[in-house]
């Protein structure tokens, strides 16, 4: 993943996880992904919606959402 991919998707994260704290939302992996999925919804750049969706797998891979770590997949 290149620097501006990665930077994207850490945006992704913070942008989600600021949303849930100002709104004061259960913060974790399921409303966190909840959210991403909402986001790549309304995008309409394929590239970033590629990465909303690649930002939400790594939260529920596995489907071990309380102790998989988090892994971006290229």
């Amino acid at each position: 993943m290149t620097d501006e991919k990665r930077a994207t998707v850490t945006s992704i994260f913070g942008e989600a996880l600021l949303e849930l704290i100002t709104k004061n939302r259960e913060i974790g992996r399921d409303t966190l992904a909840m959210l991403i999925r909402e986001k790549a919804e309304h995008e309409e750049d394929e590239e970033k919606i590629l990465l909303y969706w690649k930002a939400c797998h790594a939260l529920l891979q596995k489907g071990e959402v309380q102790r998989a770590p988090l892994r971006l997949v290229e």
